[in-house]
């Protein structure tokens, strides 16, 4: 069941919120009281988010003979700095002959306003409008962020995809060139995968494509990256790791591959080739050099016979 939207209504005079809660409450929203400035900025913070805030612009505070009053356009000010709170509408109530104070409200970050003596019909017809507005925009915020997600995912097994792994290699080769950290590529090939879809068909073949890339992400930390790097080609970005950690990976993963995968009756080991490259901070590498450096290495270890790692070596 849908949430009712939540409704702060922030007027000092208590006959006429008691009034502005009950017409927001008929029409199926939540309202809540507020009747001074400090109360709603409490309720703001104790019980948000609201969807939409009623603010009177001429709000007396309790504390304003000691310096300490809060008017609407401060409130409003608040409500809209903070993060948490930023997305939150607000209607300004004001009088009719304060023109000047609506303007502040507004620039303040306020969306609309209504004028006393308010016209109920208007009220609820805004507030309805404004928050099918507000709905609008939080679903189209929220299919962008599927489609930016599907442009840096991979359909088949969910792991990033080659786009998303460029992007965060260049972000790696910058850091370490400035920390002077080490991190390592691996570039995985399963070995003989045509014949997998040949015998058992595409669909199996992308069984074995996700049940890989499941194995893979196993042991690995926050800071590590996997993705699927075209085909039945992976490669892992392995932070703060030297050859020596990366080889430890690299063994474990092909240890792990070897379990035999069963599908439909059907059971067979998997085996993979991998190339192993280093970034070496003294002699600093682009990313474009890095992934040459791993596709040799990787290309080695098939020559070899497949089925073990190589690691590239810059130098002698």
């Amino acid at each position: 069941m849908d949430q009712k939207p939540k409704i702060l209504i922030v007027e000092d005079n208590p006959p006429l919120n008691e009034i502005l809660c009950k017409i927001v409450e008929s029409e199926g929203y939540e309202g809540i009281p507020a009747h001074t400035g400090a109360e709603a900025l409490a309720i703001m913070e104790k019980d948000g988010p609201f969807d939409l805030v009623l603010l009177d612009v001429m709000l007396p505070d309790p504390d304003a003979s000691k310096g300490g009053g809060i008017d609407g356009i401060e409130v409003c000010q608040r409500i809209k700095k903070d993060p948490g709170s930023a997305d939150t509408l607000i209607f300004l109530v004001t009088v009719k002959d304060q023109p000047e104070d609506i303007m502040k409200g507004i620039d303040a970050g306020a969306d609309d306003y209504i004028t006393k003596p308010f016209n109920t019909t208007l009220l609820l017809a805004k507030i309805k409008a404004m928050l099918r507005i507000k709905n609008l925009s939080v679903e189209l915020k929220e299919k962008n962020r599927q489609l930016e997600e599907m442009a840096i995912t991979d359909g088949l097994t969910g792991i990033p995809n080659y786009r998303y792994f460029i992007d965060k290699l260049d972000e790696e080769v910058r850091r370490s060139r400035r920390y002077k950290t080490p991190f390592t590529l691996l570039l995985l090939d399963l070995d003989n995968f045509k014949e997998v879809n040949d015998t058992h068909g595409h669909r199996h073949g992308d069984f074995v494509l996700r049940e890989v890339a499941r194995r893979l992400q196993v042991g690995l930390r926050e800071t590590d990256l996997l993705a699927r790097y075209g085909g039945d080609e992976f490669v892992l970005l392995l932070t703060q790791t030297d050859t020596e950690g990366g080889l430890r990976v690299a063994n474990q993963i092909l240890a792990r591959l070897l379990t035999p995968v069963k599908a439909n009756d059907r059971e067979h080991s998997i085996e993979a080739s991998i190339g192993l490259v280093s970034y070496d901070s003294v002699n600093p590498k682009s990313s474009d050099d890095l992934i040459v450096s791993a596709d040799n290495a990787l290309y080695k270890a098939k020559e070899l016979g497949g089925n073990q790692i190589y690691v590239y070596r810059n130098g002698p």
